[in-house]
């Protein structure tokens, strides 16, 4: 047997060594890639899409754009997976305004269900909690199902 079947395993492998964990991570719970609550329909206030953007050895990123095609932006980090379909992480949102930095830390889980996922917490470091059971606590609504947009 020749050691040339040895060289694609090995490449596979330091591949993953050089990615980002918390890339790897998304990836492998199936969550990298871009989602909305109708992948058919634009952009609205009743459509969110998200992306959480997994460029191998960088930070991830979770991207949300509403229908003035701003876009909210922040660095993913501690991803787990939890039990029950349940997925922990970190996000991180860096802002610049007056030459002041500031960032805000939000603790999240979300649980998802083959090719949909909603959050059930989100609660920032600094004591808030926007959602709260997959309630969101503004509205008192439930969170919505975003389905996987394009495999």
């Amino acid at each position: 047997m020749s050691g040339a079947g040895l060289a694609v395993p090995a490449a596979l492998a330091l591949a993953l060594a050089a990615a980002n964990p918390d890339s790897a991570a998304l990836s492998q719970l199936g969550l990298s890639g871009n989602w909305a609550v109708d992948c058919q329909k634009a952009i609205s206030d009743d459509n969110p899409h998200v992306t959480f953007a997994t460029p191998g050895d960088q930070y991830p990123e979770y991207i949300e754009r509403d229908p003035g095609g701003m876009q909210g932006v922040a660095a993913v980090s501690n991803v787990h997976a939890l039990q029950s379909g349940q997925i922990a992480m970190v996000f991180t949102v860096t802002s610049n305004f007056g030459g002041k930095t500031t960032q805000i830390v939000m603790n999240n889980v979300l649980v998802k269900d083959g090719d949909k996922f909603r959050f059930l917490e989100i609660k920032s470091d600094s004591g808030g909690t926007a959602v709260s059971g997959g309630i969101v606590k503004a509205s008192g609504q439930q969170t919505k199902w975003l389905q996987k947009c394009g495999g």
